[in-house]
């Protein structure tokens, strides 16, 4: 077995099968918003899928990891990011220790996709009890030494929370990633100027406000640190534990994205956390609330935003862009090269059916010969943030 650190380029073999672990799936709804839950078009029907078990690695085996790190002085450690407070678990990254990034076996290079019910890896979770997916390719190119989480539009939640092809294209760029189910059945509607303090509410499971009541097994922060320790018992070669600092997310890791509803949510968490960068497709539309306008803990310049003109939450999108203080005027990305004159708000008029769903990879989402159009449109957002 052969571990790497995040960071360094291979080009291992890239066709061999993929390793499954599912439960039945139910067909993908659409959440109030008009934002489809899972936009990839093999999402619907229903399909069971034979879980395996992963097979032990010999005993001879090529390691690096911890004990090949550098040591600094005490209580210091050095790594890619200067900016990073986080310590990280014990796989890697320990305080006196260089942070090499995860340590992933990727002995036998493939794509690993995960499906798990949220009360799989939380007994306590009893709410908004959808499928979660998960992804590693472990024959990407470079391991980004980064978690993407991924937040799926509005609903209670659907019965497939994320897009099985955006998080498919997203672990072939060499990140780890996870689409946890949340509460997402809310909106200004019922939470009006208090928008913000229900969504903070359904990150954290702490009370925020009367409007909502999220307990913590039931909350975003909670259900990623679940699915983190889930993945690692059931994939222990992916070092999922890296992205855990003891009981919550080492958010200085993880980039926060999501479409629609899920892209306000990743606002809002980029606000209240350090994350390593947010991604909001399709949204945000809390146009005029009170928490766009806060000083984010996540530095600005690490937002990026990416809306289409036949969304008919197109003006919104760009009123709510203009209240964070996005990086940039609007930029047009059609014919345009990356990475769009140093924008972070991004516009196309792309021909599709769906404007809304278009720019998360799926069946919305426009192709040429068989590749995404918005690739280097989402390869500009999520490969800015370096290892």
């Amino acid at each position: 077995m052969t571990r790497r650190p995040a960071g360094i380029d291979t080009a291992p073999m890239r066709s061999l099968p993929r390793w499954i672990l599912s439960l039945a799936l139910i067909p993908a709804c659409t959440g109030d918003d008009g934002d489809p839950a899972d936009t990839d078009p093999g999402a619907t029907g229903s399909t069971t899928a034979t879980s395996t078990t992963a097979t032990t690695a010999p005993e001879e085996t090529t390691t690096t990891g911890p004990d090949a790190t550098t040591t600094t002085g005490p209580g210091e450690s050095t790594g890619p990011d200067p900016d990073s407070g986080s310590e990280g678990s014990e796989s890697s990254g320990t305080t006196g220790e260089e942070d090499l990034g995860p340590m992933v076996d990727v002995s036998d290079p493939q794509l690993y996709e995960f499906e798990f019910g949220a009360d799989e890896a939380d007994a306590a979770a009893d709410a908004y009890l959808g499928t979660q997916l998960a992804y590693l390719d472990t024959g990407a190119e470079t391991l980004r030494g980064r978690l993407v989480v991924f937040l799926h539009g509005a609903g209670g939640p659907p019965s497939t929370c994320g897009s099985r092809a955006h998080g498919t294209m997203l672990a072939e760029l060499g990140f780890h990633v996870v689409s946890p189910c949340y509460a997402a059945d809310y909106g200004v509607g019922n939470c009006d100027a208090d928008i913000g303090g229900c969504r903070l509410e359904a990150f954290e499971g702490v009370d925020h406000t009367p409007i909502i009541d999220i307990q913590a097994p039931n909350s975003t922060e909670v259900r990623v640190t679940r699915a983190l320790e889930y993945l690692q018992d059931m994939h222990p070669g992916g070092d999922w534990q890296y992205y855990l600092d003891g009981d919550v997310p080492r958010w200085d890791r993880i980039i926060i994205t999501g479409s629609s509803h899920g892209a306000s949510s990743s606002g809002l968490i980029g606000m209240n956390r350090l994350v390593s960068g947010v991604v909001m497709l399709s949204g945000p539309l809390d146009s005029g609330q009170a928490w766009l306008l806060g000083e984010p803990i996540t530095p600005i310049e690490r937002f990026f935003a990416f809306t289409h003109t036949g969304d008919g939450q197109h003006a919104g999108h760009l009123e709510s862009f203009e209240d964070m203080g996005l990086v940039g005027e609007p930029v047009v990305v059609d014919g345009a090269d990356a990475p769009y004159g140093g924008s972070h708000r991004l516009v196309t008029s792309a021909p599709t059916g769906n404007g809304h769903g278009s720019t998360t990879a799926g069946g919305s989402s426009p192709q040429d010969g068989g590749e995404w159009v918005f690739q280097p449109v989402w390869e500009t957002m999520y490969l800015a943030y370096g290892r």
